[in-house]
């Protein structure tokens, strides 16, 4: 019965200032290798850190895309990344096994946008990593 009508007329909060900024995407790789019987095996844990960074060195968005690697062989199990195109981030995630995977879209300060559900074959056709 009772409804807060000020609560309807707000809108959503954002900063007017998020197209002028300056972002850059910074990528860090990690790798550590499995052992068997304490010596090195070939096979590897790799840890992919996608940053978006303004010019002030602040972090907006920071993700992280876990896979292992054995000699030529590169497989994980998400597909998670970062990508800036145009004034928005976008952020893709897919799950290998699904025919569905999604984009985040966010502003230059952080703020999420909108979301997308795309095929699976769409997607990597797209963004081509």
């Amino acid at each position: 019965m009772f409804q807060n009508i000020d609560a309807r007329s707000l809108k959503a909060i954002t900063k007017d200032d998020c197209e002028e900024k300056n972002v850059s995407l910074k990528s860090e790789h990690s790798y550590k290798y499995k052992y068997f019987f304490f010596r090195q095996t070939n096979h590897k844990k790799v840890k992919r850190i996608d940053k978006v960074v303004d010019e002030n060195g602040k972090e907006i968005i920071k993700i992280t895309m876990k896979s292992t690697e054995s000699g030529d062989e590169y497989n994980f199990r998400k597909f998670h990344r970062l990508v800036i195109i145009g004034k928005e981030i976008q952020e893709v995630i897919y799950v290998i096994g699904q025919e569905n995977g999604k984009v985040i879209t966010y502003n230059f300060c952080g703020e999420k946008i909108n979301t997308l559900n795309m095929k699976a074959d769409d997607l990597l056709e797209k963004y081509r990593f």
